[in-house]
């Protein structure tokens, strides 16, 4: 066949095509269209680059020139917020290092779940527009006095009743936002001084001799530990005490540096340092762990937590070829896991780390490791401890917190001296309605200290997660009023909480005593519905249970039983529908008492399942309470007591008004009958005495 001009054009032109396509492959194959979120991060841009999937770090371009980056705080960063989980958002950040725009990926924060929560979010975040990442974010009248850092400082409106919520976002995207452009050396940016292992001559060395060269750290396990761990408060236990050394461990751990050539080359067999050399990323720092012994876990890093400056190491998966030798020593590992920390985590290896391991769910396991700093080039001592979010919200609360802790001792006072209280009716009364108003207006609508199910659903995932509890201490408020009603659960019952601290029960028992002053004529439930309604809130306990069980997200949408949010957290400044339930209860609450807490309410039913059992029941009973005496129970308006005259301890709210008329002769009517038969038996015998001196 004969080449024509023509067809030699053609196969020159193919030739120049598939020559382009090769040089430009990398370019075609890493330019793709942009996502619905990075459209709205970066408005003009045209095309983004997947630079690094393990992160989300996406460069994104407008046409040649580079727009920003895009990544995910809960890839970098994470906190976890009110709702116990972290809150992952989508952030831009300009190669200046400001802010180009925020979109919410995933949260599990109760007050922006429903109605025009999210909108509330958004709106929040928007004032950070073109702020640079490197200022710290304040909440406008917040105390910031103890807390200013280094840098320019940006104050910003909060939301009513989202403290931590937007502490905890403010964190998260402030520590991401500088990680990434100090990773990317953005325009101010310095990179945090990284050590550079020592280009030492290479020795042959055995594993227990890295050990002693602390290139390598062995972490034995013992089951004494695992033990000892379960009863420790602190919920943390020295991983290698001395009189442990001549027992055998229950399982091993070694964690190498495996980002040090002489550590790699004497762990990894030829091969698989070979391949691994070829695959890693110089930027990037790696970790080998091996395991053996009874202890096997499923997936080892999952178990292994690794922190420096109170923060959480990120790392990454990174897996090399089947069918490679990961040692050339005989040991035979149950378990290996080589883990990848990017630049973005800032490790470094002269840092102090502390790792913490969770042996069982109960068990926690914690010890520090640190490289010999004559293995590498430079120190990084200076950097730093960060004060941890608790920490931060506790400083900014110290009034509220100092507030509350008075009104809780006042309270114990009360009840540990109840005698003397009830002496005088009124006075207690006055004592009891001063209180009520203190919890609804301090407690509930000022420190915001309403506590919910939803707590209670959170701890369920974090136990199940076998996460840190720390996401319970990012509001002192709740922390303490929890603290204080567990204790109390096992002294006194449920009564002290929902008879005292509640502050919906507070509000309902308020307009109770108003209803009360203006005549309004309650209803009393019949006995037999009564004790059907008792039973409806713990069938609804055990389907929020049940329901977050399988998803939080649907736990909390059924936790808007609750009315605590629309008329305590929100101030019925919410979605009318929202605001028409909270309103239809408190109007019940003028004619039943305190219907909501007697048969609806799936906290009070935990709380009573909890204080069933009291160690002390300092409600005086007469033996003739219930017989024939019904006077104690006419007068309960929760009907807490049984026709036996018996007080039922998971239905009592411990208003103490059965002790207030028991104690006193002129309200308990066995003391008034006792005081008319003494009366008349003194009159008798004044008659006859007069008899006696007349005659």
């Amino acid at each position: 066949m004969q080449l024509n001009r023509t067809n030699l054009y053609q196969i020159i032109f193919v030739i120049f095509f598939c020559f382009t396509f090769l040089v430009n492959q990398k370019t075609f194959a890493v330019e793709m269209p942009l996502s619905p979120e990075l459209q709205l991060l970066f408005p003009e841009a045209s095309h983004m680059e997947q630079e690094d999937k393990g992160l989300s770090i996406i460069p994104v371009y407008q046409l040649g020139n580079l727009a920003g980056y895009a990544f995910q705080t809960g890839e970098i960063f994470p906190v976890r917020g009110y709702g116990g989980r972290p809150i992952n958002i989508m952030i831009g950040l300009s190669p200046k290092g400001r802010y180009t725009g925020f979109v919410v990926i995933d949260h599990y924060e109760p007050i922006f779940v429903k109605g025009d929560g999210p909108q509330k979010l958004e709106r929040y975040m928007a004032q950070l527009m073109n702020v640079d990442a490197s200022n710290n974010i304040y909440i406008r009248g917040d105390n910031q006095k103890e807390l200013q850092g280094s840098g320019k400082s940006t104050y910003i409106d909060g939301i009513t009743s989202a403290t931590v919520t937007t502490n905890a976002i403010n964190k998260t995207i402030t520590k991401s936002a500088r990680a990434v452009a100090r990773a990317k050396q953005l325009a101010g940016y310095a990179s945090l001084e990284r050590n550079i292992p020592k280009a030492v001559e290479f020795e042959r060395l055995t594993l227990s001799e890295l050990v002693e060269k602390r290139l390598v750290k062995h972490w034995p396990i013992y089951q004494q530990q695992i033990d000892t761990a379960k009863m420790d408060k602190k919920l943390g236990y020295p991983s290698q005490p001395v009189s442990m050394d001549s027992d055998t461990p229950l399982a091993e751990l070694y964690i190498a540096y495996l980002s040090h050539p002489l550590v790699a080359k004497n762990i990894l067999s030829l091969e698989a340092y070979n391949e691994w050399t070829r695959l890693n990323n110089d930027s990037d720092q790696y970790l080998l762990i091996l395991s053996k012994g009874q202890l096997k876990q499923s997936d080892l890093s999952s178990y292994l937590s690794l922190k420096q400056r109170n923060t959480e190491v990120i790392r990454k998966a990174f897996t090399l070829s089947d069918g490679i030798n990961i040692t050339r020593d005989d040991a035979n590992w149950d378990e290996t896991t080589l883990l990848r920390i990017p630049v973005v985590a800032n490790f470094n290896p002269l840092d102090r780390t502390k790792l913490t391991f969770t042996a069982e769910r109960s068990a926690k396991l914690i010890d520090i490791h640190q490289l010999p700093s004559e293995y590498f080039t430079a120190d990084n001592s200076h950097l730093e401890k960060e004060i941890a979010l608790w920490k931060q919200l506790w400083l900014q609360r110290q009034n509220e917190i100092a507030l509350l802790l008075m009104g809780l001792a006042l309270l114990s006072i009360l009840f540990l001296n109840q005698r003397h209280a009830i002496n005088i009716p009124e006075n207690f009364h006055k004592i009891r309605v001063v209180y009520l108003l203190f919890t609804v207006i301090f407690i509930g609508y000022y420190a915001q200290g309403q506590l919910s199910i939803v707590n209670i659903l959170t701890l369920q995932h974090l136990i199940m997660e076998r996460a840190s509890l720390e996401p319970f201490l990012l509001d002192p408020i709740i922390s303490i009023l929890w603290c204080f009603v567990l204790i109390s659960l096992i002294f006194f019952g449920r009564g002290l909480f929902c008879g005292w601290l509640c502050p919906f029960g507070a509000l309902q028992e308020l307009i109770g005593m108003v209803s009360t002053k203006l005549k309004i004529k309650k209803w009393k439930v019949q006995p037999l519905w009564h004790k059907r309604l008792q039973k409806l809130k713990y069938l609804l306990l055990f389907a929020l249970l049940g329901g977050s069980f399988f998803s939080l997200t649907l736990g909390e949408t059924l936790a808007e039983l609750e009315p605590f949010k629309t008329s305590i957290t929100l101030y019925f400044i919410r979605e009318w529908h929202y605001v028409i339930y909270a309103a239809v209860l408190l109007i019940l609450a003028l004619k039943i008492h305190k219907f909501y807490c007697r048969y609806l309410c799936p906290l009070g039913a935990s709380l009573a399942l909890l204080g069933a059992f009291p160690i002390f029941n300092w409600l005086t009973r007469r033996a003739e309470c219930g017989s024939p005496c019904q006077n104690c129970k006419n007068n309960c308006e929760i009907d807490a007591i049984n026709k036996q005259g018996i007080i039922d301890m998971k239905e009592c709210i411990q208003c103490l008004e059965c002790v207030v008329i028991n104690s006193n002769p002129t309200l308990c009517a066995i003391e008034v009958a006792e005081t008319k038969k003494k009366n008349k038996q003194a009159r008798i015998e004044t008659r006859e005495l007069a008899v006696d001196v007349g005659k």
